[in-house]
């Protein structure tokens, strides 16, 4: 299931909710005030090559690591 990020409308916190794909588009609850005026942030991933010890290009196995920030 996805992770997804939320801001609180009302107080402002931005909090981090597992969900379902099929739910992504059900109201959200934020744990901190329990208005259901919540947003859906986007956000940003990050990924490693499973054959390399580093991070970049040399360490993956085709030399060109789709994850790396070049």
């Amino acid at each position: 299931m996805p992770i997804y990020d939320y801001k609180c409308e009302k107080c402002g916190e931005q909090f981090e909710q597992l969900l379902s794909a099929s739910n992504k588009n059900t109201p959200v609850e934020c744990p901190k005030c329990n208005s259901k005026k919540t947003t859906r942030l986007f956000s940003s991933f990050t990924g490693t090559c499973s054959a390399g010890t580093g991070t970049g290009a040399a360490s993956c196995p085709t030399g060109t690591c789709p994850f790396a920030n070049n």
